[in-house]
């Protein structure tokens, strides 16, 4: 009765890591679309700026290629890509390593 005492607490005591590394995990990749999320968010914002700054150069026929605002927002969305561009990486990595170490616990 005790070793069967002991194998219910041990397998308990397994099943706890096990979720807690699972909702671990999850937290990770949850924390990863976020990023995702908050990048494309700051990069819309700055299209949207840079459109607006655009138009406003337009209405005054002004040549929004000698602005500097406009080449400010520009070289912010080139970083902004690169930024988003990481981000998705990032996640893609996680996946495949998740994925991967998921694979090798089901042998």
């Amino acid at each position: 009765m005790d070793n069967l005492w002991n194998n219910l607490v041990k397998g308990l005591q397994e099943g706890a890591i096990a979720a807690a590394d699972k909702a671990g995990d999850l937290t990770r990749l949850a924390r990863a679309r976020l990023d995702i999320a908050a990048a494309k968010n700051q990069l819309h914002r700055t299209h949207a700026d840079l459109g607006a700054r655009v138009h406003q150069l337009l209405e005054a026929g002004a040549d929004p290629v000698a602005d500097d605002q406009v080449q400010a927002l520009n070289q912010q969305i080139k970083e902004q890509s690169a930024a988003l561009a990481d981000c998705e990486a990032a996640y893609e990595a996680l996946q495949s390593t998740l994925r991967a170490a998921g694979e090798r616990n089901a042998d």
